[in-house]
């Protein structure tokens, strides 16, 4: 009976080295598209913060304004009070009494949207909205 020795002399053959980078080749390949997909959804994610942000920071802006004055800016009379575009978000706030005239309005609501595009060029956008009572309200009949 032959034995064998744990020092043989034969070698690996050529094949399983290249099945073995085959395979590592794939997995390092599924990472790396891993890596890019997660890329792109933390850059979104903070596209959306940042438009988050720029409307709360309107909406607070907007509340913080005398009532009488929310609807100062609306020269072509559409209800669109003002637009502005910062870092590629375009913020757009509306305010609409529940009466024709401000003045004699009871409430009005505001709204604020944050549009954008993500890199696929797909539109997104963040609306947050309030109902503001006017302080000198007559409490006249609807």
């Amino acid at each position: 009976m032959e034995r064998v020795s744990l020092h043989s002399k034969r070698g690996v053959s050529l094949v399983e080295p290249m099945v073995a980078m085959v395979v590592l080749s794939f997995s390092l390949l599924g990472s790396v598209s891993m890596f890019a997909l997660a890329q792109d959804g933390i850059t979104g994610g903070a596209r959306r913060l940042q438009a988050m942000a720029l409307a709360e920071t309107r909406l607070e802006r907007l509340r913080a304004a005398a009532y009488h004055t929310l609807l100062t800016a609306d020269l072509d009379g559409d209800g669109v009070v003002d637009r502005q575009t910062i870092n590629g978000i375009s913020v757009t706030w509306t305010v609409r009494p529940d009466r024709p005239s401000l003045a004699n309005s009871q409430t009005a609501t505001i709204t604020v949207t944050a549009a954008w595009s993500d890199q696929a060029g797909r539109r997104r956008m963040v609306r947050l909205g309030m109902r503001r009572a006017n302080p000198i309200f007559s409490g006249g009949a609807v």
